[in-house]
């Protein structure tokens, strides 16, 4: 088993600072955010691939940014056409690059009315293109799990699946753990974290309530799952510490006795 951890983890720092310190730790992978990086220390996204592997690192996935995905479900189709096309070339992109996925959001937290339809023709030719790249598109369960459910239901594609967030599924009492139950088999990336079942917070596992010693006995029956990636962001009292310490906590929390030696 490989382990993974997003390149944002609560420390003020810049990119590569932040990717040394994940290798240091003893992870073999990095998940990365698909956008630029600004003021103070500007880089584009285009460089991250390479400075990732130069730090020894492979690639997980890409997390495309945050652009309205609640349009998805109640724009026209002549209104998403320039945000599908960008979904589109960000999977090239992983094409280009040579990162075997892509995660993205179902919709935004914001109240609206999503037009079934409508959604599912959009992430339908979504699905087309990463089957034509040959990258996974793993959707993420957010808040309305119902869409993703709906979209799992109706997508039947060996290269769309699920990101499974555990953070987020522990939010809402009718779901804490029945989408990774049912479509375990189509996960295609993970956030692992924990939470007190207040707020998305992130933490590392086992600073928080969620049982994910259940977690992780369903995700461990899915022989396909081969990466434990970890999305955690740094509290307050962690702040106050080494970043590097920090990432081997993370790294130890879930470890399986999978014969690596690992750093202490």
């Amino acid at each position: 088993m490989n382990y993974s951890m997003f390149s944002w983890f609560g420390y003020f720092m810049n990119f590569e600072d932040r990717i040394k310190i994940i290798a240091d730790a003893g992870f073999e992978e990095a998940m990365i955010s698909w956008e630029d990086e600004e003021e103070p220390w500007p880089i584009r996204k285009e460089d991250f691939p390479e400075i990732v592997r130069k730090n020894g690192l492979e690639i997980t996935n890409i997390h495309a940014p945050f652009i309205g995905y609640s349009d998805i479900w109640t724009a026209s189709r002549m209104e998403i056409q320039p945000k599908q096309q960008m979904f589109k070339d960000y999977l090239k992109d992983c094409q280009a690059f040579e990162i075997p996925a892509m995660v993205m959001h179902t919709n935004d937290l914001d109240e609206f009315e999503p037009d079934l339809d409508k959604g599912l023709a959009f992430f339908s030719e979504l699905a087309d293109a990463a089957e034509k790249y040959n990258i996974d598109l793993a959707v993420e369960n957010v808040s309305r799990q119902h869409l993703l459910t709906f979209l799992l239901e109706q997508i039947d594609a060996p290269r769309f699946g699920m990101c499974y967030d555990s953070s987020h599924d522990f939010l809402e009492e009718q779901n804490c753990g029945r989408i990774l139950k049912k479509y375990k088999h189509r996960i295609k990336a993970l956030h692992l974290s924990d939470n007190d079942f207040q707020a998305d917070r992130h933490w590392i596992p086992g600073e928080g309530k969620i049982p994910l010693n259940e977690v992780m006995a369903e995700i461990l029956t899915v022989p396909t799952i081969r990466t434990l990636s970890y999305e955690v962001l740094a509290n307050e009292a962690w702040q106050e510490k080494e970043p590097r310490d920090f990432a081997r906590a993370v790294l130890h929390s879930l470890a399986i006795n999978d014969g690596k030696p690992r750093q202490k």
